[in-house]
């Protein structure tokens, strides 16, 4: 399957469906309040978008998913994540993609693709209170390059980008299978989990030793 082809004709017709506000695009600062404008717009003009592309669209999911939308090209599921990217080099991003077990369940359960649909936006230079759309990128999430991927947090473990899907664009592997994708991720999360492992495992012996001494002082082993 080309997954370039298929992610270029969405990415032109998503663009196209903010060529005519890509600037001054709305008055709210607040990244979150941008990010869900923009997924707003982009669900209520699926159905079209897909049907001018031929492809087949799906309902909208609930919030527990994965992706904010969805459709089957060629009888194959593609889920997309709508991830909304502040240039402004001041704001924090952690580059949070979703749960370690809920990723792989997607991809290797539901045989489902998981494409990360990118805006890059920034403070509007000729509007105030507004702003402007950069950039749009769409990839597969499985063929970001390798260094793009990491795992986070205790627990279930949040798989996070170390970069943009437009700062690695040259980079992408875009002929990578699911095997090669898995064989990397993998490797990374079972890193992962030995690592917290064992950083838990220290945790517990620092409140055995609380107990022990009295509770005198606590502190946590390194």
């Amino acid at each position: 399957m080309d997954y370039k082809k298929i992610s270029r004709t969405i990415e032109d017709k998503v663009t196209e469906l903010f060529e005519e506000l890509r600037s001054g695009i709305s008055e709210r600062e607040d990244s979150r309040a941008f990010g869900a404008m923009i997924e707003k717009r982009i669900t209520q003009n699926w159905t079209k978008i897909c049907n001018e592309l031929g492809y087949e669209p799906l309902d909208i999911p609930g919030r527990r998913t994965i992706f904010d939308f969805a459709c089957k090209v060629d009888g194959q599921l593609f889920g997309f994540d709508v991830k909304t990217k502040d240039l402004d080099t001041t704001s924090y991003s952690d580059g949070g993609v979703c749960a370690v077990g809920n990723l792989l369940k997607y991809m290797a359960n539901d045989k489902g693709i998981f494409v990360i649909v990118e805006f890059g936006h920034n403070k509007s230079g000729t509007k105030n209170e507004s702003r402007d759309i950069e950039y749009i990128r769409i990839a597969p999430f499985h063929t970001l390059p390798s260094n793009c991927y990491r795992i986070e947090n205790l627990g279930t473990g949040q798989v996070r980008l170390n970069y943009t899907v437009n700062q690695v664009w040259d980079e992408i592997e875009w002929g990578r299978s699911y095997p090669e994708f898995f064989d990397i991720f993998c490797e990374l999360a079972v890193t992962h989990y030995k690592r917290v492992k064992a950083d838990a495992d220290k945790r517990i012996q620092s409140i055995l030793e609380f107990k022990k001494n009295n509770y005198e002082h606590f502190k946590f082993s390194r």
